[in-house]
């Protein structure tokens, strides 16, 4: 069988990040959550129907009938092939939860991981100057424009010690001033971790909710939280999945809802380069959302802050936005041109 190439620490480790409120019976040996496909309607947050059964090496949801090897699920979840989840799988270093532990615990919903420090505070950072790691989040910080971004959150964090995050990036997910999330970023190409890694035990949330101001009655929507540093307004869901039609998680959800007035328009990687950012821009697309596409003379950029580094600037007007935003039909048609 082909899950056989899947260790089972790897298979728990996506099913930490990608189910709702998951937990470990170690009795049964079984992990349960939220089916993050179906999203389980108004039980969710209150049932688990989604289960990992390690004995039977299968996942199902009791909800929508869901049923399939791990390697399937990360796939579909995920928006990648099932050999990309395989590479992944051999290319990662597996040491994420005990199995002997039971996995209940309370969520703190307003710390961060281990001990971090902030690097917008020149105090802190300068207590740790000879610190050849922090330094280099520091240079990371500086040539990527993420110290003078015009929309940057009030804090960025760099973790020095966390079984899970440590040096890495931790991008703080404000909502009334408090961190309720937080995805962390890898520095080092030794960090055998996947690029982001969210915390666990935790439903995402918005990023950049507090800086969602009234002077500007439009919100643009990024998948990571990187690129909506450079425009006003500009806040991230912390991810999607090119397979799912799910964009918010329910939390998400009444995030967004406290903005029903405010033009909502979709800003993703640049469709000409990015085969899975073309893809979720179709789907998006075809409920009805208003989506950015790229204009052929910026087909060269990644993202938008591959613009701000290369043509160093540290905001993208929304104007820029808006003159390339297109919804249904015209979009389709846009896109389908790229």
């Amino acid at each position: 069988m082909i899950d056989q190439f899947i260790p089972e620490s790897y298979v728990v480790e996506k099913f930490y990040e990608n189910a709702g409120y998951p937990r470990y019976k170690k009795i049964s040996n079984i992990y349960e959550g939220g089916c993050p496909l179906c999203r389980e309607g108004k039980s969710w947050g209150r049932k688990r129907r989604l289960y990992y059964v390690v004995k039977n090496n299968v996942i199902y949801c009791h909800n929508c009938g869901w049923s399939g090897s791990p390697i399937k699920w990360i796939s579909e979840v995920e928006g990648i092939s099932p050999f990309k989840v395989i590479e992944n799988a051999k290319n990662i270093e597996h040491t994420f939860v005990p199995q002997e532990e039971e996995i209940n615990q309370e969520i703190n919903t307003n710390s961060l991981p281990g001990d971090c420090i902030n690097l917008y505070d020149q105090g802190q950072t300068s207590f740790y100057d000879k610190d050849n790691k922090l330094t280099k989040a520091i240079e990371y910080l500086r040539e990527r424009r993420l110290d003078t971004a015009i929309n940057k959150p009030s804090t960025l964090w760099y973790c020095k010690e966390d079984y899970i995050h440590k040096n890495r990036i931790i991008i703080p997910f404000y909502s009334d001033k408090k961190i309720i999330f937080y995805q962390s970023r890898k520095l080092f190409e030794k960090d055998k971790k996947p690029k982001y890694l969210s915390k666990i035990n935790a439903e995402k949330s918005i990023f950049n909710f507090d800086n969602i101001t009234p002077l500007i009655n439009k919100l643009f929507i990024f998948e990571g939280p990187i690129d909506s540093f450079f425009v006003r307004n500009g806040i991230a869901v912390g991810g999607i999945q090119s397979s799912s039609k799910n964009t918010f998680t329910p939390y998400q959800e009444n995030q967004i809802g406290k903005y029903p007035f405010y033009e909502k328009i979709w800003v993703l990687d640049n469709q000409h380069v990015d085969e899975s950012a073309k893809k979720k821009t179709e789907i998006l697309l075809k409920e009805g959302h208003k989506c950015f596409i790229w204009p052929k003379q910026y087909k060269q950029y990644k993202d938008f802050n591959d613009i701000c580094i290369k043509e160093k600037r540290d905001e993208i007007t929304s104007l820029f936005i808006l003159s390339n935003t297109y919804k249904s039909i015209e979009g389709l048609v846009r896109l389908n041109l790229l």
